[in-house]
């Protein structure tokens, strides 16, 4: 296993807690806003940062761990097919993420560099009471995860390219 699969794994992890502290912070909100008539201006975006991060990882995750969903109808059928159909799921999975890379790094990039007339940093930002920069950050995340995902693909493909060479 390499430092990247390992990477993924102990990164997948740990964002995992982040399901957990969304529970947290809405049974916080719920018994603050009906038990003692005073709701929070952060818990909604607060949660919606959490499950980001972890939706956004998860993907890196399940490629590590070899459970990423498979659509398995070729190998179930031909048994044969299962190296020509898991290399086509890892040359199209590379040749989207490619694209949603390149696609993340554009939106990040105008949502984090970002100033104002007096020339301070000031990035996108939520629009809410909250009013806080979480859009930039999340379409920062975006392009992270995107590329850690495209990193695993890519070092999946490379022990195809010896059983798949051209002679």
């Amino acid at each position: 296993m390499s430092f990247l699969d390992r990477f993924a794994l102990w990164l997948g992890r740990m964002t995992a807690w982040c399901f957990a502290a969304i529970v947290l912070i809405m049974v916080y909100e719920v018994a603050a806003r009906y038990g003692f008539n005073a709701p929070t201006t952060w818990a909604h975006e607060v949660s919606i940062l959490l499950a980001s991060i972890g939706f956004v990882i998860g993907g890196a995750f399940c490629m590590a761990e070899r459970t990423h969903m498979r659509i398995s109808l070729l190998v179930d059928r031909r048994p044969r097919l299962a190296r020509f159909s898991e290399a086509l799921g890892l040359v199209a999975g590379a040749i989207y993420l490619g694209g949603l890379s390149y696609a993340a790094w554009r939106m990040a990039e105008k949502a984090l560099w970002r100033f104002s007339l007096s020339g301070a940093w000031d990035p996108e930002r939520s629009g809410s009471t909250l009013n806080s920069p979480l859009p930039g950050y999340l379409k920062a995340l975006l392009f992270v995860g995107c590329v850690l995902f495209l990193l695993l693909i890519l070092r999946r493909m490379l022990p195809l390219q010896n059983r798949w060479r051209l002679r």
